[in-house]
């Protein structure tokens, strides 16, 4: 599937920062509940910069960091109890990573064995 249009990164973020997450729970009124949302980040690289894949392994990583950052801002603002990244298989670095990153601000999180994680994603307390 080869598309050439060009990808909006406003809605890219949005959906970063979890907007279209299937973990929403609806209010009464059938609304996202804001402060009992749950967020989502996916690490994926492919997904988070699909323009990018030429990067060294190091610049890929100090990239999926970041964006890690402008998550936690993203849902401590939002009020959000819990959120959950995702760091995929692979050999571990990544989760390794971002758990050191999440211990070194005193972030509370956990691995998720649970579907549809099976171990591949964090989970996030505030």
């Amino acid at each position: 599937m080869s598309d050439d249009k060009p990808i909006d990164p406003n809605l890219l973020k949005r959906m970063m920062m979890g907007e279209f997450s299937s973990y929403s729970s609806p209010n009464k009124n059938g609304k996202p509940n804001q402060d009992k949302r749950n967020l989502e980040l996916d690490l994926h690289f492919d997904k988070l910069y699909p323009s990018k894949s030429g990067l060294s392994s190091l610049d890929k990583l100090n990239l999926q960091l970041e964006a890690v950052a402008e998550f936690i801002q993203s849902s401590r603002r939002k009020s959000v109890r819990s959120a959950y990244i995702i760091v995929g298989k692979g050999e571990g670095v990544l989760k390794k990573k971002v758990s050191d990153y999440l211990k070194s601000r005193n972030i509370q999180h956990s691995t998720v064995s649970d579907p549809p994680y099976f171990g591949n994603a964090l989970k996030l307390k505030f």
